[in-house]
């Protein structure tokens, strides 16, 4: 049995969204409290698997010590990169000497050492889970927005599911044959595209777009499923497709990975971040008023034939050389979205909109935004101190009447039958994104403040979750700093921080582990948060990549014995999650 932890004596945040008609156990309801991003222990791996990981890093050091001195390749994306499984001859005596002493040590501990982490569930919350995972009637969904996990009935899931599918006007039943010669078409288009622009494309790429075609896991549609959208009255399912194993992914996300470095669109935020650099340079006009408007279900209702034109419009633009293929490998996507849903037997062929899901989906929603409203804002122009858009939201900054602001935002409403805007004004406060943005008319700017959603259950990662304390820390760094970034005011940041310190004792974080990470960030280095760091400079290093329930070993430690001047990184592989376990 497992011992309870000292913390739940104090009060505990175990918060979920019931919005189903059933009574479930209090051991099931504190389950759904952790969150779905909770992680039960897990006892370590079997010696052979434990042993297939020190392999692939023993290879990965190989690799690293043969091409040490060759200059970085500029045109490398690791995105588009497929493991080649090439083994390499065994050339440094001393390096194999000393790799052979790390696979022996590491094994040697891994035997002799039982690690000394308790359960953090216990048997009760085992039993209550399995009970909700074979309950039929219920289903444990992570919700919209990130609002924290939702206990729903099956039947509103399946009702929600195929009143999208069954949307005529969107998608259409075809035969099991019919997907089976579309995917094969999808294959040959590919290869007559590829090798008619062959001289455009590094072999790479190449090897990645083909990495799906003999997947067992891409004969089979993408799976079509919703999450629950209760921000929305009435509660409304957001369609997604899931389309990691999908014949169209690797397409997919190499016509993003060409695309988003090269076109520009000026109306496009990468995030709240970027707003709030345009803010800090901007004077406010006397009388303005504050706009915010949201995209009615966008991708469904993108015309991809116009999103395919403003793509490339866009690219030629840009004068990308690549154009007429990245246009045609768009089509191919667009036009070959095939779906299957769980409570029907049925295959569906998207016929209209965009799948969200697929790699590519927000670059072109974009794209079709961009051309959707770039005339209307050009006519209305003198009246937009600024308009900025994050994918389906819209900020404006408007200097002029209410008569025409009403106009303009007629104007974006009835330019395409199916693209539809709600809107909200305001003459002193409104909120955007993660942001509370209200006017300082003493001083002529336009403060923030973080926004929180009301329905925001705040379940972070509970402390006693089967997760690194790295993993801990990185979070409460990371939401630190967004904070930091987020707030407008010193006194203002303070306030967050303390909330947030109030929310996380709530998850079962003791002062002792948060006071270190809370005095990491200081407000006073806020403006370097603006900009996101380069992932791909800086020293090359080489992986260890192994799972959480190895770390009683001291891996980096027998590394750092043997192989000092290695420049190596510790990565633990998600595990199982509450999500996972609940499907």
């Amino acid at each position: 049995m497992a011992r309870k932890p000292i913390l739940d004596l104090l009060p505990r945040n175990l918060e979920f969204h019931n919005i189903s008609h059933v009574t479930i156990t209090p051991a099931q309801s504190r389950i759904l409290g952790l969150g779905p991003k909770f992680r039960p222990t897990l006892r370590p791996p079997t010696a052979r698997v434990f042993d297939n990981q020190i392999q692939d890093f023993c290879r990965s050091v190989r690799l690293h010590h043969k091409f040490a001195d060759q200059p970085d390749d500029p045109d490398f994306n690791p995105k588009l990169y497929v493991k080649t499984g090439w083994n390499l001859p065994r050339e440094d005596p001393d390096l194999e000497e000393n790799l052979h002493k790390i696979r022996q040590e590491l094994l040697e501990n891994f035997n002799q050492n039982p690690p000394r982490w308790t359960n953090n569930l216990t048997f009760e919350e085992w039993r209550g889970l399995r009970e909700l995972k074979e309950n039929p009637t219920v289903r444990v969904l992570a919700t919209d927005k990130n609002l924290g996990p939702a206990l729903v009935s099956t039947e509103w899931v399946e009702q929600e599911t195929l009143k999208h599918l069954n949307d005529t006007k969107s998608y259409e039943k075809v035969m099991k044959d019919d997907w089976t010669l579309r995917r094969q078409k999808v294959i040959e288009t590919r290869e007559k595209l590829v090798n008619s622009y062959s001289s455009f494309l590094p072999p790479n790429p190449l090897k990645f777009l083909h990495s799906l075609d003999d997947s067992p896991r891409s004969v089979d549609p993408a799976k079509f499923y919703i999450i629950p959208k209760i921000h929305k009255s009435p509660i409304a399912g957001r369609p997604i497709a899931a389309s990691h194993s999908y014949i169209t992914r690797p397409i997919s996300i190499f016509v993003d990975e060409l695309v988003k470095p090269t076109i520009t669109m000026s109306t496009v935020l990468r995030d709240s971040g970027e707003l709030i650099q345009c803010l800090e340079k901007l004077v406010l006009p006397t009388n303005c008023l504050l706009v915010t408007a949201d995209v009615s279900s966008l991708y469904p209702n993108i015309d991809t034939k116009k999103a395919i034109i403003a793509l490339d419009l866009l690219l030629r633009e840009a004068k990308v050389a690549q154009t007429p293929l990245l246009v045609q490998l768009a089509r191919l996507i667009f036009e070959n979205n095939f779906l299957k849903s769980e409570f029907s037997s049925d295959i569906y062929h998207q016929t209209f909109g965009i799948a969200m899901g697929t790699p590519f989906a927000v670059t072109a929603a974009n794209a079709f935004m961009y051309y959707h409203e770039r005339d209307i804002i050009e006519l209305y122009s003198r009246n937009l101190t600024l308009y900025k858009r994050f994918i389906d939201d819209i900020f404006v900054i408007w200097e002029g009447s209410r008569e025409t602001l009403l106009e303009f935002l007629s104007a974006i409403n009835t330019k395409d039958v199916r693209i539809k805007i709600t809107y909200e004004i305001s003459a002193s406060k409104i909120s955007f994104l993660d942001l509370l943005l209200f006017k300082d008319s003493a001083h002529s700017t336009l403060q923030y403040s973080t926004f929180q959603k009301p329905l925001n259950k705040y379940l972070y990662i509970p402390y006693e979750s089967f997760h690194p304390a790295s993993n801990k820390k990185a979070f409460i760094k990371g939401e630190l700093m967004r904070y930091a970034r987020n707030r407008s005011t010193f006194h203002s940041f303070q306030e967050m921080r303390l909330l947030f310190w109030r929310r996380l004792r709530l998850r079962g974080y003791p002062a002792r582990f948060l006071l270190p990470v809370f005095r990491e960030i200081n407000y006073s280095n806020r403006k370097k948060w603006f900009s996101k760091p380069n992932r791909l400079s800086g020293q090359r290093r080489v992986v260890f990549k192994s799972t959480f329930n190895c770390s009683h070993v001291g891996i980096k430690k027998v590394i750092l014995k043997h192989l000092p001047n290695l420049s190596s990184i510790l990565s633990y592989k998600s595990t199982n999650t509450l999500a996972h376990l609940c499907k």
